[in-house]
Formats: structure tokens, C-alpha cells, sequence
């Protein structure tokens, strides 16, 4: 989740956030096929999953979040949804590069890739509806089986689009990169309802959303508030011990936290603030951590503490080294001058 590139300043954050990621092979980091995308100052963010049913899904599923967050669709508009679906398809063919597929893979390119979308937008309320404190709208959209938990006080107030463990084991409704002639089939689930400041908002692919539910269902819920303040080791870790203990299926992992401001925070962005891991290379961390994690921000600094006290260590070590070696240089040139000397006084006798 860690992300490097340099963002102006922002103000009026809608929310704040975190994320944490754990690819279903922990090895290797960059096959995970989920995505996400956050614009915090506008207030609107996305998740999607890639499905392994078809092929290059992986950026596919990050299409459909930058896009989702760019250039909100429309579903309920069939015409403007069209075109905004084909503009994805278009940018999906133009950016795959099948020229070392192997020949058993050229024939899942007729149906391309699939994946699930979920987005979220929040809204300033009308001024009727901001007593008796300022609120905003929530507005939910979802194709699929990634979800959305709405967390007041530790309370769940909302599970979108899907609200029981069993709804998880059918095959999700998908969005695909290519013009299959099923579009119509495509149906979003969406909600629309009241967020107050304070407010948690979880967006999950449905590994996690699917162990949350199970354990909801069994009478013993983890509390979604607690993954606020845990760290990104720490969570791989509780995710690694969960799917060893058989409570959650080896699966891509995604959880994306949003606190609910007031919308006047100001503070640089978080984690993932209009970006997507996959555009700035997360996983292969070349720089800090983002400014908005404190936790990595203080680990980063001790950092570099410690690799600037060794680097003088080293300096001085190799400074003291070379004084060494000049004192022996002048010892050797001394001690051949004083035989040079003898040898001549020597001959001299």
C-alpha cells in the first residue's frame, strides 16, 4: 500500500484514510488482482476485483477504479453508461500487451478480462438536513461481490451490497473488458442514506468481507474500528493466520478505511489519495512512506537515523583507515631513508 509519488497539498478532505493489501501469493505481490482508487478532497473513492476467469484482469480491475473516481458513471442512464463502459474497453485493449501470451492463452482474449466495482461518493448535505450536526450524503454504488460496512461508533449500520456469508459463495455478477452482448444482464445494487463525521467506512474485496460476515454470523464480529490504528505488518500477519486457520480462503485482500471528516481537515494526502498501487509501484517501495501514515512516517525517519549514523560510522572508519595508512607510508619512507643513510655512510668508511 505504500506509495511514493508527490502530492500538492489538499483541503477539505471529505475523509481520511488507510489501506491495507495482502495478495492471495504473499511472494509475489504484483499478481494481486484487486485495485482501489481515493480522491479524498472530492470525496469519492473505489475498489474492484479481478477475477482469475479471465485474462489481464488485473488492470482491468484498475481501469474500471480510476475511471470510477475520474468520471463517476451512470447506470441508471443507459446510453451514458454505455459510453462510459466502451471508453474502458477502449483504454483495456490499448494498454494490453499479448505478445508473449502463450497459444493456450490467445483464446481467452475473445472474452478478455472481469472484474467486480464498488464506489462510494460522499455529498454535502441540503442545509434542512445538517441539524443537528453537519452531515453528508452517502451514495453507494455496486456491481458484484466487493462490500462496503458503514461503522458508526462501532456499530455497523450498513452491509452493501451483500449482507449474509452464504451470498458470497455464487459466482459475482462481473463487469467485462469486452462487448460480450451481455451488458444488459449487469445489474448495480445501489444506497443512498446519511454519514456523519466520525464515521468508518470499510470498502473489501470479498475475502475479507466474507470472513467479516461468517464471523459476524457466528456471534463474534472484529470490531472494524480496531484496523484503524494497527499496523501494515501486524495486519498481514492477522490475515496469514487467519488463512492457515481456515477462516479465510487464499484469496487477494484488499480493506480500504475512510474516517469521515468535517470536511474542512487539512492535511496532505493519505495512502492512496488519487492513486492506484499499481500506477506508483507499491510493493517495490523506492522512497517514504505517505505523509499521512504517522506510524511508517516515524519508522521511515528512525531510518533514516540509523542509515545516516552508519554512513558517518563508515566515514570515519575509512578516514581513520586512511590516517592509518599515511602514518605507515611515512614510517616505510622514514625507516628506508635511515637505512639509505647508513649504506651510505657505509661506502663512505
Amino acid at each position: 500500500m505504500t506509495l511514493t509519488d508527490e502530492h500538492p497539498r489538499m483541503t477539505g478532505m471529505r475523509f481520511e484514510s488507510r489501506v491495507f493489501r495482502l495478495g492471495k501469493d504473499v511472494e509475489h505481490p504484483e499478481r494481486n488482482q484487486d485495485a482501489y482508487r481515493i480522491d479524498a478532497g472530492r470525496g469519492i473513492a473505489a475498489i474492484a476485483d479481478g477475477t482469475t476467469t479471465g485474462i489481464f484482469s488485473r488492470p482491468w480491475a484498475r481501469i474500471l477504479t480510476e475511471a470510477a473516481v475520474a468520471d463517476t458513471p451512470q447506470p441508471g442512464d443507459e446510453k451514458a453508461f454505455a459510453g462510459w463502459l466502451a471508453a474502458q474497453r477502449e483504454t483495456w485493449t490499448s494498454q494490453i500487451d499479448v505478445s508473449n501470451l502463450a497459444w493456450f492463452q490467445r483464446p481467452k482474449l475473445r472474452e478478455g478480462a472481469f472484474s467486480t466495482l464498488l464506489w462510494i461518493r460522499l455529498s454535502p448535505c441540503d442545509e434542512d438536513d445538517r441539524k443537528p450536526q453537519p452531515n453528508w450524503r452517502l451514495h453507494c454504488c455496486a456491481v458484484g461481490d466487493s462490500c462496503l460496512f458503514h461503522v458508526r461508533q462501532g456499530k455497523v449500520l450498513q452491509t452493501f451490497p451483500l449482507q449474509t456469508a452464504e451470498q458470497l459463495e455464487a459466482d459475482p455478477v462481473v463487469i467485462g473488458s469486452m462487448n460480450l452482448n451481455r451488458d444488459q444482464f449487469l445489474e448495480f445494487a445501489s444506497i443512498d442514506e446519511s454519514c456523519r463525521p466520525g464515521d468508518l467506512l470499510v470498502l473489501c474485496t470479498d475475502a475479507v468481507a466474507e470472513w467479516w460476515l461468517r464471523a459476524h454470523e457466528s456471534g463474534n464480529p472484529p470490531a472494524w474500528e480496531d484496523f484503524w490504528d494497527m499496523s501494515h505488518e501486524r495486519w498481514k500477519e492477522e490475515i496469514i493466520a487467519l488463512r492457515h486457520a481456515g477462516q479465510m480462503r487464499y484469496d487477494d485482500a484488499t480493506m480500504v478505511l475512510l474516517r469521515v471528516t468535517d470536511g474542512t481537515t487539512v492535511a496532505e494526502p493519505s495512502d492512496a489519495v488519487s492513486l492506484t498501487p499499481e500506477s506508483t509501484g507499491a510493493g517495490t517501495q523506492t522512497g517514504p512512506p505517505p505523509l499521512g501514515d504517522a506510524g511508517e512516517l516515524a519508522d521511515w525517519k528512525e531510518t533514516l537515523k540509523t542509515l545516516s549514523k552508519q554512513l558517518a560510522e563508515q566515514v570515519s572508519q575509512q578516514a581513520s583507515h586512511g590516517v592509518q595508512k599515511l602514518k605507515e607510508v611515512k614510517h616505510s619512507a622514514e625507516s628506508m631513508i635511515r637505512k639509505y643513510r647508513e649504506k651510505f655512510r657505509s661506502d663512505d668508511e
